[in-house]
């Protein structure tokens, strides 16, 4: 477990305590997110070197399916302190020019847990870890609009369908979210 993931459950709780109440949690990653000076617009210029291929049509959806596995993981291993090991991006569809569907799976591990546990103790904020755990993943996914939007120029947005918490033999927790994404 990294001091970069230590760092970030801390910011987060102590901007928000994993609330999504008014926006507040995705507001406060979308920030986080573009806080990365270097590897932000490293990404967005990755994204912009694809999009000539799918700007006709606007096949915003069909670049994510095809790029899904290069982005994401950027995006969640380097922007956010998701490790690589523990990322599973599954099904991606794209059933229309601008729906896009993945499944993300992270394995959280002992250190993480313990982490999450410590800093929910030391911010006095009362809700289950497995919650923790959930919100962290979808919203830190769900902060990847903006960087559409930048790329697509029209309004993006990703919503989850489904969502399970399944605790592991030895302690540790997988997350298992069905997102999908779609012009709005």
């Amino acid at each position: 477990m990294s001091q970069r993931f230590r760092k970030f459950v801390e910011r987060v709780a102590k901007d928000n305590e994993f609330k999504p109440l008014k926006n507040r949690l995705l507001n406060y990653l979308q920030k986080e997110s573009q806080n990365k000076y270097k590897n932000y617009p490293r990404l967005l210029e990755l994204m912009q070197t694809y999009w000539p291929k799918y700007k006709e049509g606007s096949k915003i959806s069909y670049l994510l399916k095809d790029h899904h596995n290069e982005i994401f993981t950027f995006y969640l291993n380097t922007i956010f302190p998701f490790r690589k090991r523990g990322l599973t991006l599954a099904y991606p569809e794209a059933p229309t020019t601008v729906d896009f569907k993945l499944v993300y799976q992270y394995h959280y591990n002992l250190a993480e847990i313990n982490v999450v546990e410590e800093v929910l103790k030391e911010c006095k904020i009362d809700t289950n870890v497995d919650n923790v755990l959930k919100r962290i993943l979808i919203f830190a996914v769900s902060s990847f609009s903006p960087m559409i939007e930048q790329i697509f120029k029209r309004p993006f947005a990703f919503q989850f369908s489904s969502i399970d918490a399944n605790p592991l033999n030895n302690g540790e927790w997988e997350i298992i979210a069905i997102i999908s994404a779609r012009e709005q």
